[in-house]
C-alpha cells in the first residue's frame, strides 16, 4: 500500500512544481497529470508526481488521519518491544 505525500505548491516552471511537504521538506515533482496545478495549491505526490490536486480542508483531514496513524504504528510498536 502506498501512502501519497501532501504538499503545498510553492512555484511551478517547465513541467515540474516546487512544492513544500508537510514537515517543511521542499521537493521537486513532475505536474504532467495536472500541468493547470498553481502555487499555494494542495497536491498529493507519490513518487515524484503529483497525483492529485486537493483543497485545504482536504489537507487537513488527511494530515489528521496520518497523525492519528502514526499514531497507532507507535502504539503497536511499544507493545511489541
Amino acid at each position: 500500500m502506498c501512502i501519497p505525500l501532501i504538499a503545498q505548491v510553492i512555484a511551478v516552471a517547465d513541467g515540474m512544481a516546487e512544492l513544500e511537504l508537510v514537515g517543511g521538506e521542499q521537493v521537486r515533482a513532475n505536474v504532467a497529470l495536472h500541468p493547470d496545478v498553481r502555487p499555494s495549491a494542495y497536491v498529493l505526490v507519490d513518487r515524484g508526481l503529483v497525483i492529485e490536486v486537493i483543497d485545504a480542508e482536504q489537507a487537513e483531514r488527511m494530515v489528521g488521519f496520518y497523525n492519528e496513524l502514526a499514531d497507532l504504528w507507535a502504539e503497536e510498536d511499544a507493545r511489541v518491544e
